[in-house]
C-alpha cells in the first residue's frame, strides 16, 4: 500500500518497543484508533450534511439537469424548425404587396 514491506514493518515495531516501551505501546495504539474513528466520522458526517443538501434544496432536478448535451440538441432542433418557419415566411409576406 505505501511500499512498506513485512521486514521494513518489523523494524518500526521493534524500534517502536524500544523508544516507547512495552507498557505504553497499548495506549499509543488505543489513541491511533480513536484517532482514525473520528476522522471516518467527520467524513460520514460531512458526507451526510452534503446529501441533506442535496434533497433540502432541490438540487437532485438540477444535478440531472446537467446534462447539457440533450438541451442543448433539443434546443438546436427547436432553432432550426423556428429558422425554417420564418424563412418560409419571410417570401410569402414579401411577395404578396
Amino acid at each position: 500500500m505505501f511500499g512498506i514491506s513485512w521486514p521494513e514493518l518489523l523494524l518500526v515495531l521493534v524500534i517502536a518497543v524500544l523508544v516507547i516501551g512495552p507498557k505504553d505501546i497499548p495506549n499509543i495504539l488505543y489513541q491511533v484508533g480513536r484517532f482514525f474513528r473520528r476522522i471516518q466520522y467527520i467524513k460520514f458526517a460531512m458526507s451526510q450534511q452534503f446529501d441533506d443538501l442535496l434533497r433540502a434544496g432541490d438540487i437532485e432536478e438540477l444535478r440531472k439537469g446537467v446534462n447539457f448535451e440533450a438541451p442543448r440538441n433539443e434546443q438546436k432542433i427547436a432553432d432550426e424548425k423556428s429558422l425554417d418557419e420564418e424563412h418560409e415566411q419571410a417570401p410569402k409576406e414579401e411577395s404578396k404587396p
